[in-house]
């Protein structure tokens, strides 16, 4: 074996967990918050849902005025997802 070859082992469940917590502690720092989480993956949100109710009732009253307003809220605002996820190597996958 040369000097620039590198062997890569598997990490154990234990690393893999460590190495998801701290990237999580990360994201919380951010202001993201935990969903649920394994020993090797975390599903994270980000923002508060949309309400929808509260946007119907101010289209009625602005007779459908409103709705620009209420689309462009849907698809810009709203509640953000992130899966992480740490393979066998130890690397980290965010989606």
């Amino acid at each position: 074996m040369t000097s620039t070859e590198v062997v890569a082992e598997r990490m154990s469940s234990e690393e893999r967990a460590r190495i998801l917590e701290l990237e999580v502690s990360s994201q919380v720092r951010k202001g993201w918050r935990v969903v649920s989480q394994t020993q090797t993956q975390a599903q994270l949100v980000k923002g508060k849902p949309t309400n929808h109710i509260l946007h119907l009732i101010l289209s009625i009253i602005t007779v459908g005025a409103w709705l620009i307003v209420w689309i462009l809220v849907a698809l810009l605002a709203g509640e953000k997802q992130k899966h992480l996820s740490v393979n066998e190597w130890g690397g980290i996958s965010r989606s």
